[in-house]
């Protein structure tokens, strides 16, 4: 059974995490190359309201839709529908790298869940990234929602560590080996665990 561990995050709030195997590790690239994350990023609040409020954000893909032959809806009544079934941001992985008690880093660090189900490391992710003077993170605002930003890995060591510091120290090594200019500018701001 597969599931992720999250490892840190970069100077502009990104959070990383990798799939690992029951007893296995993370699973690496077969191929030799570098091996990627999973990554999910802040919404700022202003962005967030932005998507969720106003229709004119969507109407490019509401345009796509009416194209397609996908709806016959008016923008008004496809964005709110758009809205309603959560559909404004893509939530891949979210749960997985935040909130998900099977993965080794929520565990060890906050996962009792709050009263919003979602776990307490997201307060710890948090406090984290906003405490930390290398990333681009101010306030709870900048990470007002979460979203998926894609499959890739680190362009240089995370400012922030969640995961041990002996599996962190792995994925940069194997990274060192396998991505060009990788590890440059290292200077990591441990979280502690």
């Amino acid at each position: 059974m597969s599931r992720y561990v999250t490892l840190g995050a970069d100077k502009y709030g990104q959070v990383y995490g990798l799939e690992i195997e029951e007893g296995a590790g993370w699973r690496r690239n077969p191929l030799g190359l570098s091996t990627n994350c999973v990554v999910i990023r802040p919404v700022k609040k202003e962005n967030y309201k932005y998507l969720t409020e106003d229709p004119e954000s969507a109407k490019e893909l509401w345009q796509v839709c009416v194209a397609g032959g996908r709806t016959e809806q008016g923008l008004a009544e496809w964005f709110k529908e758009y809205v309603e079934n959560d559909e404004v941001l893509d939530l891949s992985w979210v749960y997985e790298l935040l909130d998900d008690e099977r993965n080794p880093t929520v565990a060890l660090l906050g996962a009792s869940n709050a009263n919003d189900g979602t776990s307490m490391f997201r307060a710890v992710v948090k406090t984290a990234l906003i405490e930390c003077e290398d990333c681009e993170v101010d306030s709870e605002d900048d990470m007002y929602a979460w979203e998926a930003s894609g499959f890739f890995p680190p362009d240089e060591p995370f400012v922030v560590e969640f995961a041990t510091r002996a599996l962190v120290e792995e994925y940069y090594e194997h990274l060192r080996q396998t991505k060009e200019g990788f590890g440059k500018n290292e200077s990591p701001h441990n979280c502690d665990n």
